[in-house]
């Protein structure tokens, strides 16, 4: 039995936000590379300050999944890296935590959620392993799947973060990011050896 490629969903938590004065502006607008401070939540935990960079938008091809079973919704589409690093800026220790919550935006202004290749298979070439001793001041980093119509192109990758409705009365306001995301778009970079490196979008 081939291993299945699947789209995964954005939940949204439930409880109370903070430190809003120090994150990145709702719906600020970046450029691979350049660093933004948004919210992580903690699961049973409190919400905190990670530094998140995008630092590269790679497109690959069906090529890069053979093996698995593709769903008929994704067999015109093709996948699109998201790599990205971040730093933790609390004092909680975010270790084995994924972070989470990010979207890809198509040219035509739709959101995608990230895929994953999963199920009994081994795919190396886009991964999020879990950070370990994510203490204050520790980096780690992952990549991101998105699956991407064969004749569209992805716009921006945008991160959105977690809320929680718990006591708050208006959690679009107290949870901007949520409903107007960080957004980055890609830009020409170049790899360890001074060639170009191929990205979706200039």
């Amino acid at each position: 039995m081939k291993p299945m490629l699947v789209a995964t969903t954005l939940v949204a938590f439930t409880a109370m936000p903070a430190l809003a004065e120090t994150y990145q502006k709702a719906g600020s607008e970046l450029r691979t590379g350049e660093a933004a401070t948004v919210p992580h939540l903690v699961p049973k935990g409190p919400e905190v300050p990670i530094e998140l960079r995008v630092t590269a938008i790679e497109e690959g091809s069906m090529e890069d999944l053979q093996g698995f079973e593709i769903p008929a919704n994704l067999r015109d589409a093709r996948p699109v890296y998201v790599r990205y690093e971040y730093t933790n800026l609390s004092d909680e220790d975010l270790s084995a935590q994924q972070v989470g919550a990010f979207v890809a935006i198509d040219d035509r202004d739709q959101e995608h959620a990230p895929a994953l290749a999963m199920s009994g298979g081994t795919f190396t070439k886009c991964t999020a392993p879990s950070a370990r001793d994510l203490t204050k001041g520790k980096s780690a980093d992952g990549c991101l799947m998105f699956m991407i119509h064969e004749n569209g192109r992805l716009a921006a990758v945008a991160y959105k973060g977690h809320y929680r409705s718990e006591g708050s009365s208006n959690t679009q306001a107290d949870y901007p990011i949520y409903y107007n995301p960080v957004k980055w778009t890609a830009s020409a970079s170049t790899d360890a050896s001074g060639g170009a490196k191929k990205v979706v979008v200039q």
